[in-house]
């Protein structure tokens, strides 16, 4: 099976952030791993920018397994704002970026 990561850039309506992180990580992360191919998930919120720019402070790492990588993504658009995968309105879709990434190589650990 191949393995992805897709990376999700997203943000909450201004003043939102506390209902917004409470749905996120109490709700959708459940949500989307309960999707076929997805397999973990993890949230991270911006901490600087060392080069570049950003325009969005929060980021969700999938894990996903899957020899049909286009079905899963489809499958989950599909599934937004069902009773499988509710929306809250917090959440900012406009600002969101969903980026999926095929593993390339294997991990290299610290010695």
């Amino acid at each position: 099976m191949r393995r992805f990561k897709m990376l999700v850039f997203s943000e909450p309506f201004e003043g939102k952030d506390d209902a917004y992180n409470e749905w996120y990580t109490g709700r959708h992360l459940k949500d989307v791993c309960g999707l076929d191919g997805f397999t973990a998930a993890q949230r991270f919120t911006l901490h600087s920018v060392s080069m570049g720019q950003t325009l969005n402070r929060y980021l969700a790492i999938y894990d996903v397994e899957t020899d049909d990588p286009d079905w899963v993504v489809e499958n989950m658009f599909a599934n937004r704002d069902t009773p499988a995968m509710p929306m809250d309105d917090a959440f900012n879709i406009d600002p969101t970026s969903v980026m999926l990434y095929e593993e390339l190589t294997e991990t290299v650990v610290a010695e």
